[in-house]
Parts: C-alpha cells; sequence; structure tokens
C-alpha cells in the first residue's frame, strides 16, 4: 500500500530536500514540501510542486498546513540554542497531525536516544519517541545515524594538523550518507512498513583509528590517533581551529561512541535501499578537495 499524499516537514533543509527529490525521482503521488521558507522550496527541490507553509512555532499553521494530508515526515528540527523550545516544537507538530486527520507520521530520530545521556538532544528525542507511541498513529521512528558530512566540520582541521584528538575510546561508530539516509526515508514514506523503529546505519561500525586511516588513503598524509580526555579534547579541537559552535557536538558524540551507544542493529538501511549503502572511504574520496582546504584560524 501506498500513501496518497505526504508532506515533508523542514523541506528545503539539508535532509528535506533530499527526502523530497527522491519522493520525486520515486514518482510518489501526492508530494507536498512543507517550509518556512516557501519561496525557496522549488529551487531546493528541483521542481515546483505543492507548497505548504510549515512553522514548528505554529500550532494554528501547522493544522492547517496538515489538512487532508495522509502521511507526514517530521524532520526534528535544529533548534539547541533555547532548552525546552525543540520539545515543543516537536510536540507542536504531532499534536496537529493529530488534530488535523493524519493517518501516519514518521520522525527523524537518532541512535539509542534513551541511552546517550552524552548527547544533550537525546532527551528531546526520546520524549518525541514516546509521544509518537502514545498517540496511536501509525507510524515508523527512523533512527538516524550520525552523518558523513558531519566530518566535513574538523576533519580539515585534523589533517592540517596531522593529529586525531578523540574521547572515543575503543567505540564504534556506523556514519551514514544523508544522501542514503534521504532515499531510505522516502521509501519508507512511500509504502506502508507498519508501525516501528528503524535503526539507519551505515554499513561500517568504525572506530576512530579506523576512519583515520581511511582518511589517510584519501590524503596521502599520516594521521596519528591520540586518546585523550573529553576536557582535553574539547581544547585541543579549539586549537586545532574547530568551530566553537561544533566542539560540543563532537566532544558529546566521542562520549556517546565510547559508550557504545552507536552499535545498533545492523542492515535496516541495506535493505531498504537494495544495495551497500555509502561508506565512509567513499565519501571521503568525493570529498577529498574539503579535506585538504587551507585553514584559517
Amino acid at each position: 500500500m501506498t500513501s496518497e499524499s505526504i508532506l515533508v516537514t523542514g523541506a528545503s533543509g539539508a535532509l528535506g530536500r533530499l527526502v523530497t527529490r527522491s519522493l520525486i525521482e520515486r514518482g510518489s503521488a501526492g508530494v507536498i514540501a512543507g517550509s518556512r521558507s516557501t519561496e525557496t522550496v522549488a529551487d531546493a527541490v528541483g521542481k515546483a510542486i505543492p507548497v505548504r507553509h510549515v512553522d514548528f512555532d505554529d500550532p494554528a499553521g501547522l493544522r492547517s498546513a496538515f489538512v487532508r494530508v495522509d502521511t507526514v515526515l517530521i524532520i526534528s528540527t535544529d533548534e539547541l540554542a533555547n532548552p525546552g523550545r525543540r520539545k515543543r516544537q516537536h510536540r507542536n507538530a504531532l499534536e496537529a497531525a493529530i488534530a488535523a486527520g493524519v493517518l501516519r507520521v514518521a520522525y527523524t530520530s537518532m541512535p539509542q536516544p534513551e541511552l546517550s545521556p552524552s548527547v544533550p538532544f537525546a532527551p528531546d528525542h526520546a520524549d518525541m519517541e514516546a509521544a509518537i507511541t502514545r498517540s496511536g498513529l501509525d507510524h515508523t521512528i527512523l533512527r538516524n545515524g550520525w552523518y558523513q558530512e558531519n566530518l566535513l566540520g574538523y576533519l580539515p582541521q585534523i589533517v592540517a594538523s596531522g593529529t586525531w584528538f578523540t574521547a572515543a575510546g575503543d567505540g564504534r561508530i556506523p556514519f551514514v550518507s544523508r544522501a542514503d539516509t534521504a532515499e531510505a526515508t522516502a521509501i519508507v514514506l512511500d509504502e506502508t512498513h507498519g508501525s516501528g523503529v528503524l535503526d539507519i546505519a551505515g554499513p561500517e561500525y568504525q572506530t576512530i583509528e579506523e576512519i583515520a586511516a581511511a582518511v589517510e588513503e584519501v590524503v596521502d598524509r599520516r594521521i596519528a590517533v591520540e586518546h585523550v580526555s573529553p576536557d582535553r579534547l574539547a581544547t585541543e579541537l579549539a586549537r586545532q581551529g574547530v568551530p566553537a559552535w561544533m566542539v560540543p557536538m563532537v566532544v558529546a558524540t566521542d562520549a556517546n561512541q565510547h559508550d557504545g551507544a552507536f552499535e545498533v542493529g545492523p542492515g535496516a538501511l541495506a535493505r531498504l535501499l537494495g544495495r551497500t549503502p555509502t561508506t565512509v572511504s567513499e565519501f571521503l574520496v568525493r570529498h577529498a578537495d574539503r579535506l585538504l582546504a587551507p585553514i584559517h584560524l
């Protein structure tokens, strides 16, 4: 069974536009783009499709946006500066979907939020997952892994310095391509899989040493891995020139990796795609120029 109408929230954002494009490429019927920036959607998704104004801070507007929609993809927001606001935004979207008579929701969560105390926004995801389950709606919770694209925010600084400071220990992480995640999301939205949770993880569970070896192959430079405390990690990242807003995220990621919280059940992404997902090595080769970009401190 396929959905007759699908609304993608955040359709002009990094993930939302890729999901929307994937739905269009699949020939999905009734695709609707939802965004606060409605004027940018056509350029973002590459095609003129129905657009509705979607603002997670506007409950009444959300209810209007979700009218006559069968399936809504609620993409979690990036509102992290104001504690409590993100949780409220997500709840607004869910309550609006219920009030508008939406039949099914999908939600982008994170790996094992209930077991990830090191990640400051994990409780927001755990709360939303519980609320969706209680709602009684048909639903799919997509526990998306950390994107390979995140690596580009700090690997150039590591390559330039020659040292990868880490607090991840022997923990492993399955970095996943955002494009693969979007394609899998479109498949889930387009087909009824029943209520449940899907772990959207990359094909390899790697230590920092293994990822560093892949980087070395691409840049042809030696990358020394040095294990340090979380506090030392924050200091070294700042010294290497990693943007200040990203430092806490890297520290939290390493802590979560150290605790094994990224080690989820494998296989869901490959089953959905019908192929092997993009590996970290493949991703790095595609972005070799970014890894070697000059660093200005």
